[in-house]
Parts: structure tokens; sequence; C-alpha cells
């Protein structure tokens, strides 16, 4: 069960979480990153112009022939990040290593299945489907809790 105790009061200039917990567990761990998410936005560029579009929006980078894109619902962005700094910066978030070239947003998949050779086919909630390499299964059926 979780406790919710909101205190207003207006001479705070910036907004504060406080959580008291017995020990961190998955869900609060969950909970703060869905949090950190929210606020967070990646600067993604079509043709020269720069977008800045919120994590929560983002299913999931690639990187193609040595450059790194990121896809939403509704477009695909180039990305100045490699894999890599990404991996780092979005520890601790929704978003896993899934193959040597993506990371994806566990929070944007609608369903997973067995493929060929140990891997995963993961469908997203705009129905593409991507793969999970077999290196990282057994972490991604884990954070999925499957």
């Amino acid at each position: 069960m979780v406790k919710i105790t909101i205190d207003y009061d207006s001479s705070v200039s910036e907004t504060e979480i406080h959580i008291k917990c017995a020990s961190m567990n998955e869900q609060i761990e969950n909970f703060i990153s869905e949090l950190c998410l929210n606020d967070s936005k990646m600067v993604g560029y079509i043709d020269d112009e720069a977008f800045f579009v919120p994590l929560s929006e983002i299913l999931y980078f690639e990187a193609v022939e040595s450059k790194t894109f990121f896809y939403t619902k509704e477009n695909f962005y180039r990305c100045k990040s490699t894999l890599v700094i990404l991996e780092e910066n979005l520890k601790n978030t929704t978003f896993s290593r899934i193959s040597k070239t993506a990371i994806a947003n566990l929070k944007k998949l609608i369903s997973i299945k067995k493929a060929d050779n140990s891997k995963l086919l993961a469908t997203l909630i705009n129905g593409e489907k991507i793969i999970v390499s077999r290196k990282y299964v057994d972490e991604i059926k884990r954070k999925l809790g499957v």
C-alpha cells in the first residue's frame, strides 16, 4: 500500500518529492524512473530543425550506419548521442538495451514472444516489431516480470 501526502506551501520555489520507505524495491524504483522521465526531453533533429521530445514519448533508440535515431509514434529523429552514452544516461529508467544496435522504452511494449535463435520479438504500442537479441533476453524478461 502506498500513502501519498501533499503539503502545500506557497513559499516553495521548487517542488520536492520525498520518499519514505522501509526498503528500496522495484515498485519504488519504477515510480522514481517514471517521475524522472516525465520531465526530461531529448533533442532530436529532422533535417536542420531541432525538436525537444519528451523521453516518455520515445519508443526506442537505434544505431544505423554510425548514426543514432530515436522513434516516437509519429516521427523519427536523428540524435547526436551514441547508444553507449544514451545507455549510461538512461540507467535506472524504463529504457533498456535490447541489442547491440537498439535501446527500447519497456513501457512502450505491448507484447513479447519467442523468436528464432532464443531471441524475443517485441511489439511496440505503434504496432512496430523489434528484436531483442539473446544476450539481453534474460534481463528484459526480468525487468518485465515474465
